[in-house]
């Protein structure tokens, strides 16, 4: 950093004659530049760009408070991550590979998710994975057996209250039904010549004509898509849904970081809003495995399945498939483009 120059004074002698004195000042470092400050859009807008410049220097980007986080293994690349309006965080511990145990943990869960296994994927702001098991009595077996061999450093084990689980209720005062069960209707989306509603695969698998509160119908013909990805889709006539969440016009799918504040819309809880914890997480729901998902910290209620995220300026972010944790606090989405891109589908913006 550019030290500031020694100032001449001129200092003036008690007679007729001014001497010209050069004055040592000591030296002082400038002040540090104050943090980037971005919002949600921009700090997802930033964060393509941010992945682009460092390659694999990347040591994982989060949101925290008004300022995008960007850690990084070389220290080299700070003042890039700086210049490109972010604020730069040198992890000093040695390298880790969280991708690696990613890789090991699908592969000891390939034949089926064990009891108690709740949820794992990574921390961005700690660049570890994340091992969630349900607590009770196997907690520590269970965590033992699947990290046994892999690198301390890369994971990490909580503990969790409750197991996640699907939310598609049985029972009326919905907003979607096939007549057994209920769910939430999610984002309009087009296939570019007829309309569809999105909404979650557990809740369209195997059923067929799905009606409003006010039993008028809302379609007859449903997709659910294949691939472990939990998303379906119902046909609707055209203009008939509208492409906007509880008055939000959904304006893009531009995803936004881990840190970023987003909103679910259930049929049961309403509104219900949280920060983003982690993405790319592989969930167990009752011995299924569900990868690709994303975390919020909110709240969901059975009947809340299908219901769409939204940050307040109108970027979906997803379609909900269930919650676990103390509460059912911890809350999953499947990420809207893995959703539209599985079902073949164009999200509807206004």
């Amino acid at each position: 950093m550019p030290l500031r120059r020694p100032h001449r004074l001129l200092l003036a002698a008690l007679g007729t004659v001014a001497i010209g004195v050069a004055v040592a000042v000591p030296a002082t470092a400038a002040p540090e530049p104050a943090p980037v400050t971005v919002g949600d859009d921009a700090a997802a807008a930033l964060v393509p760009a941010v992945t682009e410049a460092l390659g694999p220097a990347l040591a994982g980007t989060w949101l925290a408070g008004d300022r995008l986080m960007v850690g990084t293994w070389d220290a080299g690349t700070a003042p890039l991550i700086t210049a490109l309006g972010a604020t730069p965080v040198v992890r000093d511990e040695p390298r880790r590979d969280p991708v690696a145990v990613l890789s090991a943990l699908a592969a000891r869960t390939a034949t089926g998710m064990p009891a108690g296994l709740d949820s794992y994927g990574v921390d961005p702001r700690t660049e570890q994975v994340v091992l969630s098991v349900v607590d009770g009595p196997g907690a520590d077996a269970l965590a033992a057996r699947l990290t046994g061999g892999l690198d301390p450093s890369a994971v990490r084990v909580e503990r969790v209250a409750a197991p996640a689980h699907r939310q598609a209720a049985v029972g009326g005062g919905d907003t979607i039904t096939d007549g057994t069960r209920r769910c939430t209707a999610g984002f309009a989306a087009s296939d570019g010549s007829s309309d569809w509603l999105i909404t979650a695969g557990h809740c369209t698998r195997n059923s067929s004509s799905w009606y409003a509160v006010d039993g008028s119908t809302i379609g007859s013909e449903v997709e659910t898509a294949g691939g472990g990805v939990d998303v379906g889709a119902i046909a609707v006539g055209p203009g008939s849904v509208s492409p906007t969440v509880s008055g939000i016009r959904v304006a893009g799918s531009r995803p936004a970081p881990v840190g970023s504040s987003v909103c679910l819309y259930g049929s049961t809880s309403g509104r219900s809003c949280g920060t983003i914890q982690r993405t790319d997480m592989t969930v167990n729901f009752e011995g299924q495995s569900q990868s690709g998902l994303t975390s919020v910290a909110a709240c969901a209620q059975e009947g809340d399945s299908g219901a769409p995220y939204i940050t307040s300026s109108g970027q979906a972010q997803g379609v909900h498939t269930g919650a676990g944790g103390d509460g059912n606090c911890t809350s999953y989405f499947t990420p809207i483009r893995t959703a539209t891109g599985a079902l073949g589908l164009t999200l509807r913006t206004g």
